[in-house]
């Protein structure tokens, strides 16, 4: 009788290992969101200088120049349209969007 109990426990505990193994990683798993992000927002790091010139580059814009960090949130850069035009634009530093653009 003792070995039967003794084999049966050693038997459960061995089948709540694994079990308890799962629940760690599940409860591990980091969120993919903040719950304070709002609906929509960027998330992820600000693109860095070079990104943001190869951003507008892409897009058709020539002679980059003047490309200055305004905060964590903005860059403001001076750069040619594609139709020729001087602008002078301020830049989400996360997505690239063009939020402004002023002629130069």
């Amino acid at each position: 009788m003792r070995k039967t109990m003794i084999r049966t426990a050693a038997a459960l505990s061995l089948l709540a290992l694994p079990m308890g193994g799962i629940a760690l990683a599940q409860s591990a798993a980091p969120a993919t969101t903040p719950a304070t992000a709002p609906a929509g927002a960027p998330t992820g790091p600000a693109m860095g200088m070079t990104q943001i010139v190869d951003h507008l580059s892409a897009q058709g814009y020539k002679d980059i120049r003047e490309v200055e960090r305004k905060s964590d949130k903005l860059f403001e850069v001076k750069a040619t349209t594609p139709q020729g035009q001087r602008q002078e634009l301020l830049l989400d530093a996360r997505t690239g969007e063009i939020l402004k653009a002023e002629r130069d």
